[in-house]
């Protein structure tokens, strides 16, 4: 397993981001993230670093929504959850993507 590593949100430019999730920068030097851009949750507004982890979205009740649906499912009418809000589905965002 990798070191963690962690990137303020307000982050502009790629880094190298590995961890146990397997995420890596893609070719071109874009990084992927763990999670989707639009996954939001009541401990999201609270973060002060990017999420690496599951437990840095979820809190005691696991309710996370999507921003774009502002419901808990995503705009591909699958439920959000941390572990599915991932790359590979097809309405995922990076957090380094420009909006």
């Amino acid at each position: 397993m990798g070191d963690n590593k962690v990137m303020s949100l307000d982050a502009t430019s790629t880094a190298d981001v590995s961890d146990a999730r397997g995420e890596s920068e893609a070719p071109g030097g874009i990084v992927l993230s763990p999670y989707c851009r639009e996954i939001r949750s009541k401990r999201y507004f609270f973060l002060q670093e990017m999420p690496t982890e599951e437990h840095h979205l979820k809190d005691g009740s696991n309710h996370c929504w999507c921003r774009l649906t502002m419901k808990v499912y995503g705009p591909d009418e699958e439920m959000v959850r941390p572990s599915d809000c991932v790359s590979g589905r097809s309405c995922y965002r990076s957090l380094f993507d420009p909006e």
